[in-house]
């Protein structure tokens, strides 16, 4: 039992050399925000995939490239289908702010329906009433607007880079909650009579009443456009978004393998640290042992004593890696998504049981060696 040894751990943490404490906490706290947020990535993008799995919604692209397009007519054919909810067409705008670096997905999309085509994104009628009613209307992810320090009725311009075009949007509406909270959408018809004509669309987003509906609406989409001189793809938003999120994959294990070397190091440094400290106190570990306390309470009272120094740095580690997250994600707009979870509560318990596992492991290991020898031997041993 540990029990008797329990208010020596806490005079050992008092009293044991402040410098080393702090060095060790913030060793295990910069473990901890690097596993947090290499960890984030692969898990926003099963999230993501996850998140898509039964929603009634189908994608419609361009069977030959998504570049390519479609035209604004298939709009029309698709909404006349039976069990279709809800047509948006969604076209790629990719405009810059005031600088090269300051790019977040632009997209142009139908005005009249957003909050029934994607519902998870909260927006309120008030907010589609002040879209539908100025062309020149925007809606934009929240991470985007702290970005940037933008408000509601600011007056915005988007260069968009290979057509020279130009266009200023007052932001009308906040998307405060979603699956991608960097986005910023606008009136297609605004695109169209900047271009002066009619142009492409690059995504045809079809809402029907059930899943059952979306697959047999997919063959039919399919069907209608076969021969034409653009033949489309129609799948399920799950299908699309697991093509779209594997681009990540790479990347992701890149970092993870960057990440996760470093949280090993970092350990190997901490397990040094505890080495160092249970050395200086082999005197006391062996007139413990004189009075009879077992080597595996001495070794249960060190791995408390390194688990509660763990567990502080671990809980820090936490509150930074949410608040770097939380500033990351309007300031990467390719990882847009993937940021738009901040530091979700598995992340959170498996950094924290990280964090302890590392401060135990270090606790444990040197104390069994010193352990090992007897009282005498132990004493003699320190000069």
């Amino acid at each position: 039992m540990v029990f008797p040894l329990l208010p020596l751990v806490g005079l050992n943490l008092w009293r044991r050399n402040r410098r080393r404490t702090i060095l060790t906490i913030l060793a295990v706290l910069a473990a901890t925000v690097v596993f947090s947020v290499v960890m984030v990535v692969p898990f926003a993008m099963t999230s993501i995939v996850k998140n898509a799995d039964g929603i009634p919604r189908l994608a419609v692209t361009n069977r030959s490239s998504l570049g390519r397009g479609l035209p604004d007519s298939y709009s029309a054919k698709v909404a006349r289908l039976p069990g279709v909810l809800a047509v948006n067409r969604m076209t790629w705008f990719g405009g810059i702010y005031d600088d090269p670096r300051h790019q977040f997905p632009s997209m142009g999309i139908d005005a009249d329906n957003p909050d029934l085509v994607w519902p998870e994104y909260a927006i309120d009628h008030a907010t589609v009433r002040r879209f539908k009613d100025a062309k020149d209307s925007a809606i934009v992810g929240v991470a985007t607007m702290a970005r940037f320090g933008w408000h509601l009725g600011d007056l915005v311009s988007l260069h968009q880079p290979s057509t020279l075009l130009t266009l200023t949007f007052r932001i009308n509406g906040i998307i405060r909650q979603g699956p991608d909270l960097t986005i910023f959408l606008f009136h297609r018809d605004y695109l169209e009579d900047a271009m002066h004509g009619p142009g492409v669309t690059s995504v045809l987003w079809v809402r029907s009443a059930s899943m059952i509906d979306a697959s047999r609406i997919a063959g039919e989409i399919e069907e209608m456009f076969r021969n034409s001189s653009a033949e489309t793809r129609a799948e399920t938003e799950k299908v699309f978004l697991a093509q779209m999120v594997s681009h990540y994959g790479p990347l992701a294990r890149l970092v993870q393998g960057i990440g996760l070397s470093a949280v090993v190091a970092i350990a190997l440094a901490v397990l040094n640290a505890a080495s160092m400290g249970v050395r200086e106190r082999a005197r006391e570990i062996a007139v413990l042992k004189s009075l009879g306390f077992t080597s595996s309470q001495i070794v249960s009272e060190t791995a408390v004593e390194s688990g509660v120094m763990a567990f502080a740095g671990g809980v820090l580690g936490i509150v930074g890696a949410a608040e770097m997250l939380h500033r990351a994600r309007g300031f990467f707009p390719t990882l847009g998504p993937l940021l738009s979870f901040g530091l979700p509560v598995p992340v959170m318990v498996g950094g924290l049981a990280v964090a302890v596992a590392i401060g135990i492991a270090a606790g444990i290991m040197p104390t069994i060696g010193a352990t090992r020898l007897s009282a005498v031997d132990g004493l003699r041993r320190v000069t």
